[in-house]
């Protein structure tokens, strides 16, 4: 890896730190400020539509400008809504800052095209699994220490004000990588109007539906563990450091491994990390009050549904042309809000009808996917036709010349 990868995994590294202090709780800490389950999944739902919209803008301004410009003011953007969140004293003082963490989220397209750019000639389905790991690597031992923090202070929000410090070191890291924008050599000379992009993006329509069908399917069941684990009487410190610490050592190492196996195989990834969240959802299922390992290996298999996510970025990212990459990397991330906007809304009428539903649901509807990706034709690549166009013109001047 590059010096520039390098900073962008540390950098990612500390943001892990500082939001991994938080972010497995953040459901039932809102539930502890008076919103009841299904308020919760309403405003879970509310806050990953406000992130999909994002997306896609921020795709476009990627392929317009510098990446590294338009992921910059993520950070900056994350790092205040993190302190707003600290300060908040009800949840409908919490829910506006929610919802702005969640936009800053637009810069997540910008950070993959940094990373495609940067790359160079290695594999991008271990490129970018591997830099995304220093993302799951931060997050192992934050939940832990947030859960220690939390029963030492008697209160979850000062979590949020540490992790906005940590932010703020995180940026200052982003700023220090140097420009990698080799499409706007080019980009200039072509329309990057929105409706021109999506219309470029036309023959990829029916990877991205499959995609989305995938990625809602997973995610249903990912929504409320942290409250279903309440209902099995785990304290919120116990949530954190424990299940929390194990999501984040799942992610960690099931990227590493699937980045490693899905390089040069585009369904391979897709096909086992799916597998391994239907494993989850069943150890989530057979889960009670004394079998806490259970829970716990639950929270590790969920390490893969990240992994899915940036699977498919590296396989959109190779069948695309340089200066559209932002935006076809930006419809995938809104396709993935937008699945979790929906799962989030239908976890939270599932949970108050009963705890397990939603895992129910995602352990049905997983099958279906795993065919849905096994029937999954990816389109050419832009090589492949260059290497198929040649092998065309060498026939038919040799029929020629018979």
């Amino acid at each position: 890896m590059s010096r520039d990868l390098k900073m962008i995994t540390l950098a990612l590294f500390l943001w892990g730190c500082g939001e991994g202090l938080f972010f497995y709780i953040m459901p039932l800490y809102m539930q502890q400020l008076g919103a009841t389950p299904p308020e919760v999944g309403a405003v879970l739902g509310l806050a990953a539509f406000l992130a999909a919209c994002s997306f896609i803008p921020g795709g476009l301004l990627a392929d317009r400008f510098d990446a590294k410009k338009v992921m910059i003011w993520g950070w900056a953007i994350g790092a205040v809504a993190s302190l707003g969140m600290g300060l908040a004293t009800t949840w409908h003082w919490f829910v506006p800052w929610i919802l702005i963490y969640n936009v800053s989220a637009y810069c997540i397209p910008a950070i993959n095209t940094y990373v495609v750019e940067a790359s160079g000639d290695l594999p991008l389905e271990h490129t970018i699994t591997m830099t995304f790991a220093g993302y799951a690597a931060g997050s192992i031992i934050s939940p832990f220490i947030g859960g220690r923090l939390s029963a030492v202070l008697h209160d979850t929000a000062p979590l949020f004000v540490i992790g906005a410090l940590i932010f703020g070191l995180s940026f200052l890291l982003v700023l220090s990588v140097n420009s990698h924008a080799p499409h706007l050599n080019y980009a200039k000379q072509r329309d990057h109007s929105l409706r021109r992009q999506l219309t470029r993006l036309r023959p990829l329509t029916f990877t991205y539906l499959r995609l989305f069908f995938v990625f809602f399917a997973a995610i249903i069941g990912t929504i409320l563990p942290a409250n279903f684990l309440g209902a099995l009487h785990w304290k919120i410190d116990e949530v954190n450091s424990l299940a929390g610490t194990a999501s984040a050592i799942g992610a960690l190492l099931l990227s590493l491994a699937l980045g490693r196996l899905a390089a040069g195989r585009r369904r391979r990834g897709l096909l086992l990390g799916q597998a391994l969240m239907f494993m989850s959802m069943a150890c989530f299922i057979a889960s009670t009050p004394e079998l806490r390992g259970l829970s716990i290996a639950a929270y590790f298999l969920l390490g893969a549904l990240p992994t899915l996510r940036e699977l498919s970025n590296a396989q959109l990212a190779g069948q695309v042309d340089h200066d559209m990459r932002g935006t076809a990397l930006g419809l995938n991330e809104t396709l993935f809000a937008l699945a979790r906007s929906i799962a989030a809304l239908l976890a939270g009428s599932l949970f108050a009808l009963d705890p397990r539903a939603p895992f129910i649901a995602s352990l049905v509807l997983i099958p279906i996917g795993l065919v849905v990706i096994v029937r999954l034709q990816p389109p050419v690549t832009r090589e492949e036709f260059v290497v198929m166009a040649t092998a065309s013109n060498v026939i038919l001047e040799t029929i020629e010349d018979e």
